[in-house]
């Protein structure tokens, strides 16, 4: 009996086999974060293509050989490490991994699967509990991610999520995360989504919660506050969560739910006073406090909850459910990512019904953010991040002016870009407030749909350096649909010069202010980013030095990218750093800026770059490497790792090398990634690296091969002398 992994076009599905092996791998829960050992122990097994080359093989195949020691043992930690990674390709081009981390995601697929009675197979809910329970903490609680300390977000959702799985309620691990709750006053105290899902099930009524304000989407859109000028992550969730409030959807009350409301609480349920505790939350979870607009607001909307009109209601749940249905068209029922899938999910179940094709539709997706690690099985963070790891994956290896060893992944590669590429915007986008989509790449498949301004970046990088350096490669990707790409890069640029990461910001940043989230930070609008700024002038950059390409709208390239560069130049910190707004942390962010100033021209003994590097120099560690805890994120200032991190090192020593910095530190970054790497060309996986509104952690497994496998070629590149 075993699980295998199933690709088809980046779609990721993972199947029980009775009759095979089985691949029963332990987690170390000291570790937190998974090594997507199912996975990859069994993708070598059965895809290994090492090429085992011995020193004298080395002329033959146009390897550099050199007598400086440390440069001859990088040629071969590539070798090495390229060999591992490419194994774990599989044949549409891509690199599956493990993308979770959040603890709040799978939750909301367990509650969706109780009310809306589809089943997930027994298999599945074993490795469901096995994740659960691998990843509680020794107080009995669960964070809101998995190296997050306990949260009342957290541990409410799990533990119903493992009541709901079957466990009883006097299993000793359960009865610590009962006492965990009963000890911070009760389920009462969990932030506003946790209670939305307490509301759906029945165990909270709907008036232990903030009203939703269906009528907002009614508005005039030219509103500051109209949704459609969200962010559209916060858009799509509360897209159907205000929906399911209009409708105030409860799942059925089954003798296990009447279990849960006398559990969840400190009081009994019946005399609880559920409207005075619509603000409650407790100091573990809050991240972002309401805003005294905010409460003004709630007040008014509470209240027009008690006198609302039901003939306006209805025609704001119809235009909701429209909606809704568009989006889950757009995306072939993927949608924008986990949460809003299952409320669309609930949604579409309580709207068409459980026999509708809809929500058949919505079931045959529900597997792609299934995934499978030895800590058991989670829900990511999106369906995967394929087209992402797969375009930095190209850029590492042909870092290393190897690729004539591995035109066979290379163009396998090129594959996968070529079939990820949206190549029409989406139906009625205009009416449904999304942006053009036409030639953008997206995080994940092309079925997912939302093209993203980095994503789009690194996939004509990609593209282009594969189109150089790969002379006898594919050229399926064409003209066009580059000129197609850079057209859609040049209409999401910014009024500050910046890019954001689906779409033009839409609001000011006062819209926070209305942040109904307590546990994220910056949800409402989609700022300007450094990583996905410096992505875009890169690509711009590379695109307008083609000579083909040279005279494509470069005029307004050209500008374009004059405006990033300023705009990159502005967020500089007094420290000389950069925030990472996408992974951990100011090692990520620096690494971006750096690249775009350095790809356009910028001295290295330019002030900024010179600061920049004193930065990154000062937090070296004396074994040579870099560690940056996730609280980097959290608290927007650099908080040093207990140990130094193979990724974010990889990312310093790839910014020194842009700079030009001394030698003698880059070679001890260098030493420390070479000390670091496995007998098998891996690297063992650290502490998580991705991040999302400031406070989410979230898993890149295959980080790890990545970058590390980037830095060493860049050595090669611009460091080895024969």
């Amino acid at each position: 009996m075993a699980w295998r992994l199933i690709c088809d076009r980046g779609q990721q599905i993972w199947k029980y086999f009775v009759n095979e092996n089985s691949n029963s791998i332990q987690f170390d829960k000291e570790s937190l974060n998974s090594s997507d050992k199912v996975y990859r122990e069994y993708a070598i097994e059965q895809n290994s293509k090492r090429l085992n080359i011995d020193e004298n093989q080395y002329e033959k195949f146009h390897i550099p050989l050199f007598k400086d020691e440390l440069c001859s043992s990088v040629v071969k930690s590539v070798l090495n490490g390229i060999d591992y990674y490419s194994s774990l390709q599989v044949d549409d081009g891509h690199w599956p991994g493990d993308y979770g981390g959040p603890m709040f995601l799978l939750p909301g697929a367990i509650i969706t699967s109780y009310i809306t009675k589809f089943e997930f197979s027994q298999e599945e809910k074993n490795e469901m509990i096995k994740y659960l329970f691998n990843h509680q903490l020794s107080n009995g609680g669960w964070g809101t991610h998995i190296e997050n300390k306990a949260t009342m977000f957290g541990t409410v959702l799990n533990y119903i999520s493992l009541r709901l799985l079957g466990i009883p309620f006097n299993n000793e691990q359960l009865q610590k995360a009962y006492n965990f709750i009963q000890s911070e006053g009760g389920a009462m105290y969990a932030p506003s989504w946790a209670k939305f899902w307490l509301c759906v099930l029945g165990v909270m009524p709907w008036e232990g919660v903030n009203s939703l304000f269906p009528e907002l989407w009614l508005l005039p859109e030219w509103l500051p506050v109209h949704p459609s000028r969200y962010w559209c992550h916060c858009r799509m969730v509360y897209l159907p969560m205000s929906y399911v409030y209009a409708e105030k959807i409860v799942g059925e009350i089954t003798p296990l739910i009447k279990e849960l409301r006398n559990e969840l609480y400190i009081e009994k349920y019946h005399e609880i006073d559920f409207i005075k505790h619509r603000n409650s939350i407790s100091s573990l979870d809050l991240y972002t406090p309401q805003t005294y607009l905010l409460k003004i607001l709630n007040i008014f909307t509470n209240t027009y909850e008690s006198v609302y009109n039901r003939q306006l209601r209805n025609k704001a749940s119809e235009f909701l459910i429209d909606y809704i249905q568009a989006e889950d068209e757009h995306t072939n029922y993927i949608n924008i990512g986990p949460v809003n899938k299952f409320i669309n999910m609930l949604s579409i179940w309580y709207s068409k019904g459980r026999q509708s094709q809809q929500f058949q539709q919505h079931l045959n997706r529900v597997k792609d953010y299934l995934w499978l690690s030895e800590d058991g099985m989670k829900i990511q963070g999106y369906n995967g991040s394929q087209l992402w790891d797969t375009a930095f994956s190209i850029q590492a290896i042909l870092e290393t002016g190897l690729e004539h060893l591995y035109t066979n992944c290379l163009n396998s590669a090129y594959y996968y870009l070529e079939i990820s590429q949206v190549l029409e915007d989406v139906k009625d986008h205009v009416k449904y407030y999304r942006h053009i989509s036409k030639g953008g790449w997206p995080f994940s498949t092309r079925d997912h749909g939302w093209p993203i301004t980095d994503c789009t970046s690194e996939g004509i990088k990609a593209t282009l350096l594969l189109h150089e350096q790969m002379s006898n490669g594919p050229r399926l990707i064409t003209s066009e649909r580059l000129e197609d790409a850079i057209n859609f890069i040049l209409s999401t640029q910014n009024k500050d010069g910046g890019w954001a990461s689906y779409e033009l910001q839409r609001s000011g940043s006062w819209l926070e202010w209305l942040n109904p989230a307590e546990v994220f930070q910056g949800i409402m609008v989609d700022y300007s980013y450094t990583e996905c700024t410096s992505a875009c002038i890169q690509a711009l950059w590379k695109f307008r030095s083609q000579t083909i390409y040279s005279n494509y709208r470069r005029k307004e390239i050209d500008i374009s990218i004059k405006r990033g560069i300023e705009f990159i130049k502005k967020q500089q910190k007094i420290d000389g750093s950069w925030y990472g707004s996408w992974a951990v942390c100011f090692t990520y962010g620096t690494w971006f800026a750096i690249e775009a100033l350095i790809t356009v021209g910028e001295s290295p003994k330019s002030k900024i770059i010179t600061k920049a590097i004193e930065f990154l120099i000062s937090k070296q560690n004396s074994d040579g490497g870099w560690g940056e805890s996730y609280l980097s994120c959290v608290h927007k200032t650099y908080v040093p790792h207990k140990q130094s991190q193979v990724v974010n090192t990889s990312w310093a020593v790839l910014t020194l090398m842009s700079a030009k910095a001394d030698s003698n530190i880059i070679r001890k970054g260098i030493q420390f990634i070479l000390n670091k790497q496995s007998s098998n060309g891996d690297w063992n996986q650290q502490s998580i690296s991705g991040v999302f509104n400031g406070n989410c952690m979230i898993s890149y497994t295959n980080y790890r091969n990545i970058f590390p496998i980037w830095a060493l070629g860049r050595f090669i590149k611009n460091y080895s002398t024969q």
